[in-house]
């Protein structure tokens, strides 16, 4: 991913061991919340009739399920609160919805494609660092966001990459935002980049068209500021 600039070494994160294939896709799957089989096939590295029939298998043994999300896609999946403790996460089941199940998909692909180039424990999904963040008392990849009463509050990234530099928070942009708040969200990112925070840079992944170009002028408004933000084109489906 071309996107994706900041050096590309890191220190060895703890991951918890997979024992078996079962295990490794109940946690792959959640991790990420919602999947496709598509997505299963390329993490798992089979084809799809190997797919379907360890998905299936799991689907059988309660450690994952079907959801029926999007017309335009069929075979999704979702780790069951049985399959989380097999898979040893420490994760609630993902609540996923209509609305949201497309930029769910999205990120699992740009998490995929980051986890070839920098590997799958360097990788981080929001559900994954929201946990850690309660657990180690400290932010990973989230900006601090002003209100109109002062008190701050957090955004966060949809994926963080963790590299010896420090963290890169990673941004899918499929729809258009407010200008308001996109300028609010760019300049939370800024200030994150070159304050004490450990976010060394941000990538935003954006859709063609209006949603890209969208991002583009308000980080080019900022760009004195804003160098360590950088502007792609997401993936496709």
């Amino acid at each position: 991913m071309n996107a994706f600039k900041a050096k590309e070494t890191w220190s060895q994160p703890e991951v918890v061991p997979v024992r078996n294939r079962d295990q490794e896709l109940v946690r792959f799957v959640g991790r990420y919340g919602l999947v496709a089989m598509r997505h299963v096939m390329e993490a798992l590295g089979v084809g799809q009739t190997a797919a379907y029939r360890r998905v299936g298998k799991c689907i059988n043994a309660g450690l994952l399920e079907r959801l029926q999300l999007l017309r335009s896609e069929t075979g999704l999946i979702r780790a069951t609160r049985d399959g989380l403790q097999y898979a040893g996460l420490g994760l609630p089941v993902a609540s996923i919805s209509v609305g949201g199940a497309e930029h769910t998909l999205r990120c699992a692909t740009v998490g995929l494609e980051a986890e070839q180039r920098y590997g799958a424990d360097r990788v981080l999904t929001e559900r994954e660092f929201r946990f850690a963040e309660q657990i180690e008392g400290r932010r990973i990849a989230a900006a601090k966001l002003n209100n109109e009463y002062d008190r701050p509050r957090l955004h966060r990234a949809d994926l963080a990459i963790l590299t010896d530099e420090g963290t890169i928070a990673v941004e899918v942009e499929l729809t258009p935002k407010a200008p308001k708040r996109l300028r609010q969200l760019i300049g939370a990112w800024t200030w994150a980049t070159i304050g004490k925070e450990d976010v060394v840079e941000v990538c935003y992944l954006c859709a063609p068209g209006q949603t890209r170009r969208a991002v583009e002028r308000v980080v080019e408004k900022e760009r004195r500021f804003a160098e360590h933000i950088v502007v792609d084109e997401v993936p496709p489906r």
